[in-house]
């Protein structure tokens, strides 16, 4: 991508588009669109003024002026035709839950926002006599931030303690196996708090993976499984995913424990990593995954 430019991305689809240089561009510069605020405001029982509750930002909608043009009018009405396509997102509307990126560049910086293609409204008032169409397209977003377009991630596997044997003072059932533990640094940088997505790998029976900070932000998962070898659970923190799910397929939530989802943000800064659990192998591992965010383009 160069600067100016957007693009649309979902499963089957790789869209670019804005510059003049393309068949699709934008005629004006597209408008990211305000945040509504929901506030929990109430008037002061006898008095002036008013009691601030909690306050909750919706989704933004970016809306696009854009020009589709073509040597013939063949072409322009092609043209057209890929990008109602594009826009219809077959590939994600039936799916609760999917969603498309939608990126854009702009002074070096590429920027991605989540969400799903909504309005659009073609005007083939001008394509015969010039092979000319516009169009006005919205596409709305899960919420008002921006991500970077790469995951930044970490990954190690879990170590099993030295040693071994009957541990003192024995009680029934002995067992020769015992919890393994590893932690690793990692430093958050970004704008705002992130969201991340935590894999584990089996082999591991009832992983506990937590993410401690230094100024005293943590999250725990422990997630009541036994996994195989060739086994994932994957938690997903997004706003726009919220799951915990086994192999990509079946859904898992009602075993995890620790932290809500929806409070698992992880604000800039250093945090230790840690994975335990009862593997017999040595060679679970644990991905931690996630993208830097900005509150504006």
């Amino acid at each position: 991508m160069i600067d100016g430019q957007w693009k649309l991305m979902y499963p089957g689809l790789d869209f670019t588009f804005g510059t003049p240089d393309l068949p699709t561009f934008n005629r004006t510069t597209p408008d990211v669109g305000d945040v509504d605020i929901r506030v929990a405001d109430v008037d002061r029982p006898r008095t002036d003024g008013r009691a601030f509750g909690i306050d909750f930002r919706t989704g933004r909608t970016i809306a696009f002026d854009l020009g589709i043009r073509g040597r013939t009018e063949k072409e322009a009405r092609e043209a057209a035709a890929t990008l109602t396509t594009a826009w219809r997102a077959d590939a994600i509307r039936l799916t609760p839950g999917a969603v498309a990126e939608l990126h854009a560049r702009y002074a070096g910086r590429e920027r991605v926002t989540f969400g799903r293609p909504r309005r659009f409204a073609p005007n083939y008032a001008d394509v015969r006599v010039n092979g000319f169409v516009t169009a006005t397209a919205d596409f709305a977003a899960v919420d008002d931030l921006f991500y970077a377009p790469e995951e930044e991630s970490i990954q190690f596997g879990i170590v099993p303690p030295l040693g071994g044997g009957l541990m003192a003072p024995l009680a029934a059932p002995l067992s020769t196996t015992m919890n393994s533990d590893r932690s690793q640094a990692v430093t958050v940088r970004s704008e705002m708090p992130v969201w991340p997505v935590v894999e584990v790998l089996g082999p591991v029976t009832n992983p506990v993976v937590t993410v401690v900070g230094a100024a005293g932000v943590s999250i725990q998962f422990e997630a009541r499984v036994a996994l195989q070898y060739d086994e994932t659970v994957t938690i997903d923190t997004r706003p726009w995913a919220r799951s915990a799910m086994r192999n990509g397929t079946a859904n898992v939530a009602g075993s995890l424990r620790g932290t809500r989802l929806s409070k698992a943000a992880l604000a800039p800064g250093s945090y230790e990593v840690g994975l335990k659990g009862l593997d017999q192998t040595g060679t679970a591992r644990v991905r931690l995954s996630w993208r830097s965010t900005y509150a504006s383009l």
